[in-house]
């Protein structure tokens, strides 16, 4: 296991990636919300950025028509906006393999490279919230936008969600084997649990309500 893993924890380290992964979780929940936000103003209608979701704002003198179609490209916008930026993170990290992998620390900009493709994770921690909610609950939600994309499409209600959940862990693995120096994955695998539950925490139950209602 050393050859993969080495069980060292910098600390100077683990305190910049926790408050990195708070920073990047709050930001990949708003960023996800816009990427709703610009496809309902592709629609023609407006529309209001929360701190976890986007609501339509519809003028009382609104005589258009919201089509299934422009119902199912709304609720896609998230995702894309999401899987687009993770994919942007993954061809930066991919076309600076060579200098990356001769690295024993990484450098600023190759961190804001992980963090960018690290976006397909929110896919596994969807699916992860997904079935928590029916361990929990007894039921699977609906409020998944994987869930209503795949509802719209009259096909099993897991058949997004579950293959993009397998895409983002194995993205996730392939980032901290394939580009984390050795030396460093420990501390970003612990700072990454700690830092995405504080995010999660901070934003999606305390402050986000408060600062973007």
């Amino acid at each position: 296991m050393n050859k993969y893993i080495i069980y060292k924890i910098d600390f100077r380290l683990l305190l910049w990636l926790i408050f990195a992964f708070i920073i990047a979780t709050i930001a990949g929940t708003v960023s996800h919300e816009y990427g709703h936000y610009l496809t309902y103003q592709l629609a023609g209608v407006d529309a209001k950025v929360h701190y976890a979701s986007t609501s339509l704002i519809i003028p009382d003198d609104f005589d258009g028509i919201i089509s299934k179609k422009d119902t199912f490209l709304m609720t896609l916008g998230g995702p894309l906006q999401t899987l687009f930026t993770g994919s942007i993170g993954l061809f930066l990290l991919y076309f600076n393999r060579k200098k990356i992998r001769l690295l024993e620390k990484l450098n600023m900009i190759h961190w804001f490279y992980i963090f960018l493709a690290l976006f397909w994770l929110r896919q596994t921690a969807n699916f992860v919230l997904w079935t928590t909610k029916y361990l929990t609950h007894g039921y699977f939600s609906q409020q998944m936008d994987e869930v209503k994309l795949a509802l719209h499409l009259n096909i099993p209600e897991w058949s997004i969600i579950f293959p993009t959940a397998i895409l983002g862990f194995v993205v996730t693995m392939h980032v901290i084997f394939g580009y984390i120096p050795i030396k460093q994955r420990f501390t970003f695998i612990i700072s990454g649990i700690t830092g995405g539950v504080l995010g999660f925490y901070l934003w999606l139950i305390l402050f986000g309500k408060i600062i973007m209602p």
